[in-house]
């Protein structure tokens, strides 16, 4: 049996995925989650971007590693 699930987007995250789904009339919400989701699971890179700190929060880093 299908089963429905939530998820939050934020205000840019929905933007980006309406303008997605705008230029690809082929997809809709559904089969591009789905898609996805599954291709995640099965080929499960990420990508990590790292974290601009403030220099305040950079210098105590900096000073706990010595």
């Amino acid at each position: 049996m299908a089963k429905t699930r939530a998820i939050r987007f934020s205000t840019q995250e929905d933007k980006l995925i309406e303008e997605f789904l705008k230029q690809n009339p082929f997809f809709d919400f559904s089969s591009l989650t789905r898609t996805a989701i599954l291709q995640f699971i099965e080929q499960p890179n990420i990508k990590i971007k790292p974290v601009k700190l403030p220099k305040k929060y950079s210098q105590e880093a900096k000073n706990v590693r010595r």
